[in-house]
């Protein structure tokens, strides 16, 4: 079983920094201080950093596991039918535009973004034997 971290692009980083920033901006324009601000811009800021680290992609004996926050999806790996390279934004588990759409059974794709891609393409081709 091998665990692949989803690649993360400097725009993710930037939004993070925005929402962390936005209270004392607002702060500073309006002339009051919420704490309340602070806390829901944290708890947004810890839920996008736990998303960035829930994320990833497992390569199993038959399987691929895709792990996006919450959400866990399981491909058979004799299902998949094409692995082509890709910069579509569609919303999906990965945090770089820098994706592989995986085609699968049933005319059905998911979009990821394996940090390492050969080494994420070696170990599916390495399961799939």
């Amino acid at each position: 079983m091998k665990t692949h971290r989803s690649k993360v692009d400097s725009w993710f980083y930037f939004i993070v920094i925005g929402v962390a920033v936005l209270p004392i901006l607002m702060g500073v324009m309006i002339g009051a201080w919420a704490i309340s601000g602070f806390i829901i811009c944290g708890l947004v800021v810890a839920f996008m950093l736990w998303l960035v680290r829930a994320t990833k992609y497992v390569v199993t004996g038959d399987s691929l596991i895709i792990h996006g926050g919450v959400f866990k999806k399981s491909i058979p790996l004799s299902s998949i039918l094409s692995i082509t390279e890709t910069r579509n934004p569609l919303s999906s588990p990965a945090f770089s535009l820098d994706r592989l759409k995986i085609e699968f059974g049933g005319g059905k794709a998911i979009l990821i973004s394996p940090k390492d891609k050969p080494a994420f393409m070696a170990d599916l081709r390495h399961a799939a034997g």
